[in-house]
């Protein structure tokens, strides 16, 4: 009898010596291999630090071109009194602002496209109906001279006609 009962405990005595032994060695190991870490992490965070200010910088320069946008989009103080001479006089802000804005081959691909360009101009002005969009668009166009406000033209027509035309209906 006192060898079975010695058996059970010799038994759990040589388990726990075993896993105890294992566990003691991962552990200096793991702690060796964390400084290599920070080394990575460094990098990983300098990238990502690097991301992080290029976006922030191109979402500046997004938000501050919007805002210019915004603030080109203003009434003359005299409005015209006839839309297709206020539309004509858009086509005509468009080309000056074309002329300002671009240069070379740009520039001559732009008035080369006048032909349809002008008349699609027009007919959408005139189509809109609306005075004070015109004569907004016009002063916006004629006072746009950053040159960051290059690719702009689509927007600065669009929050005119959204801040003065009447929806229809």
């Amino acid at each position: 009898m006192p060898v079975r009962r010695a058996v059970p405990f010799a038994l759990a005595l040589f388990i726990t010596t075993a896993c105890g032994g294992e566990a003691k060695k991962a552990e200096p190991e793991v702690k060796a291999a964390e400084p290599a870490k920070p080394a990575e992490d460094d990098a990983i965070a300098k990238r990502r630090a690097e991301r992080e200010a290029k976006a922030k910088a191109e979402k500046d320069a997004e938000d501050a071109r919007v805002a210019a946008v915004a603030a080109l989009a203003t009434l003359p103080p005299k409005l015209p009194k006839d839309i297709k001479k206020a539309c004509d006089a858009v086509a005509d802000a468009q080309l000056k602002f074309f002329e300002r804005m671009y240069e070379g081959a740009e520039l001559d691909k732009l008035k080369a496209a006048q032909g349809t360009q002008r008349p699609m101009t027009v007919s959408g002005c005139t189509g809109l109906g609306s005075l004070e969009a015109a004569a907004c668009q016009v002063a916006a166009l004629d006072a746009a001279t950053d040159k960051t406000l290059k690719a702009s033209i689509s927007d600065i027509m669009r929050v005119c006609i959204e801040k003065y035309a009447k929806p229809a209906g």
